[in-house]
Parts: C-alpha cells; structure tokens; sequence
C-alpha cells in the first residue's frame, strides 16, 4: 500500500512538473496566463500552488535569498470572492494593491532622499 501511495505522489510530482516546466521571470509578478495552464480563464488552487512551488524552487536555485516567503499570498487571499478559482480581474486588483503597499512602504528609502 506504501508503494501505492509513493508512485501515485510520483506522478503527481512529475505532472505538477510538466504542467509548469517553463522560464518564469524571477522577479516582478507573474501574467495570468502564466497560471492558467489549462486556458479556461481562471486559476484553479492545483495551478496556484503549482506555480507557486516552482517559482519558489526557481528562485533558491538560482541564490536569490529567501526572505519572506512565509509572507507569500495564499490561494485564499487572491480569490476574495472564495469561488475556489482565480479571475483575471481578482489577480490583477491583488497585484496592484501589492505594488502600492510596496511603494507605500518604502517611502523616504533609497539613495536618492539622503541628507547630507
């Protein structure tokens, strides 16, 4: 039965691997259709984590450091409307309102605001 378990776990490896077995851009936010594998216009939760597994491998394969990947979004906070699937629109809204919080956070940082 362990053996079962173990080549079943396998194959849904092996498929999540295929599904996304792609160069995805290491930084900045991905397109939807980068999640949307199947094209049926909405993410499923199976495509989400998908990608988001191996983007994350991408990144710690290629040394970029692994700061708040605990902080990550779950599925859960982009389907808001908790349809159990990902729009274009609810993914778009959930991006944007990262990079705002992003550039609202760091405000007053950088080279350019030294006082000499």
């Amino acid at each position: 039965m362990k053996k079962v378990k173990l080549i079943a776990a396998c194959f849904c490896l092996i498929g999540a691997t295929l599904l996304v077995a792609e160069n995805l851009p290491v930084r900045g936010p991905l397109p939807f259709s980068a999640y949307d594998k199947d094209n049926n216009n909405l993410i499923s939760e199976k495509e989400f984590d998908a990608i988001k597994e191996y983007r994350m491998n991408q990144k710690a394969n290629s040394g970029m450091p692994m700061r708040n990947t605990g902080n990550s979004p779950s599925f859960s906070d982009i389907d808001v409307n908790n349809d159990g699937s990902i729009s274009k629109e609810e993914l778009q809204k959930h991006q944007e309102k990262r990079f705002n919080n992003k550039m609202m956070n760091n405000q007053g940082k950088g080279q350019g605001n030294r006082a000499f």
